[in-house]
């Protein structure tokens, strides 16, 4: 008898202490989300500014990488960005706050477009608001890799561009890799090494059309 009082008390004992284990687990995990998803807002929210360099890797629906690019970016919220494609083609793309400059060195041709019919096609797009990511997208957490933490952002509104995207964030609250999947089940994986809040030069933001050059549209 005694004996089995012992056991039931062990078993008791340890099923408590189970259940304790869990809910700490639960906790911690939950609180570890949460704040993993202030920085994601912080990131669409408190940040200014960001300057430095990325890789770009442009994915088929079979896994196949069909395209590798690097380059520099600058970003001034709202609206202002410059993205600069060093290899393998070599292009600039610049944001002045109203218009979507496009500059092909081998076409020696720039394109002019107003901003708000050129955002959804530039991969920095989502990057340009100051704003809760919420305002457009569905948030979820996600698993993921490389010491980040990963959210899918799923537009409110279906986009021609993209289905969803992920985003990785560190755990000083930049963003580290975005990785967009478009309708055709294509996905491109633009990895950032970037500083966040730094003062740039507003003239980068300024676009000046080389002489010679055909040009497309019109600034408004």
């Amino acid at each position: 008898m005694i004996n089995s009082l012992l056991s039931n008390k062990v078993k008791l004992t340890f099923a408590a202490t189970l259940l304790v284990a869990s809910t700490t687990v639960v906790t911690s995990v939950s609180a570890a989300t949460s704040e993993a998803r202030a920085r994601l807002n912080n990131f669409f929210t408190g940040v200014s500014s960001l300057e430095g360099s990325f890789t770009q890797q442009v994915y088929s629906k079979k896994g196949k990488v069909i395209q590798n690019s690097t380059g520099l970016i600058s970003m001034s919220r709202p609206g202002k960005f410059r993205w600069v494609y060093k290899t393998p083609d070599p292009q600039v793309i610049v944001g002045d706050g109203k218009n979507i400059w496009v500059y092909d060195e081998d076409l020696e041709q720039v394109t002019i477009k107003p901003m708000t019919q050129a955002m959804s096609s530039a991969p920095i797009a989502i990057l340009t608001r100051k704003q809760s990511p919420d305002a457009q997208f569905v948030v979820q957490p996600i698993k993921g890799g490389g010491g980040l933490d990963w959210f899918q952002l799923t537009p409110r509104k279906q986009s021609k561009d993209f289905r969803y995207i992920e985003i990785g964030i560190d755990k000083s609250g930049g963003m580290r890799q975005m990785v967009m999947h478009d309708q055709l089940g294509q996905k491109t994986v633009v990895q950032l090494n970037a500083k966040i809040n730094v003062p740039i030069n507003g003239s980068t933001f300024y676009f000046k059309i080389p002489q010679g050059v055909d040009v497309i549209g019109k600034a408004i």
